[in-house]
């Protein structure tokens, strides 16, 4: 049976209960996330995962023990689809930022 795949992706956080609702009642005391500080963490779990890949493929290659072609195939489809996301959100953010661009004032 094969478990589902389980990003280390921190940053990214489900909604606590009470929702949008209650988001104006957060006390000023907590420090609320900046997006560019999200962008970072996420940037650098990417290119963590890519690493890993990158470390597992070589240790395929140099028959490593302990390294087998399951455990290489599923780091390297864990950096791919990471990858993924983060050129969509890229894509997202630039078409974002034109949009303002484009606003007139």
């Amino acid at each position: 049976m094969i478990d589902g795949i389980k990003f280390n992706l921190k940053s990214i956080q489900p909604i606590k209960s009470g929702g949008i609702e209650n988001a104006d009642k957060i006390s000023s005391n907590e420090q609320k996330p900046s997006f560019s500080n999200f962008l970072k963490d996420a940037i650098s779990e990417v290119n963590t995962l890519q690493n890993d890949a990158d470390q597992q493929i070589e240790g395929l290659v140099l028959n490593k023990p302990g390294v087998t072609t399951h455990d290489a195939m599923i780091a390297l489809e864990k950096a791919d689809v990471a990858f993924q996301m983060m050129n969509t959100i890229r894509g997202k953010i630039i078409r974002a930022y034109e949009e303002v661009m484009r606003t007139q004032i």
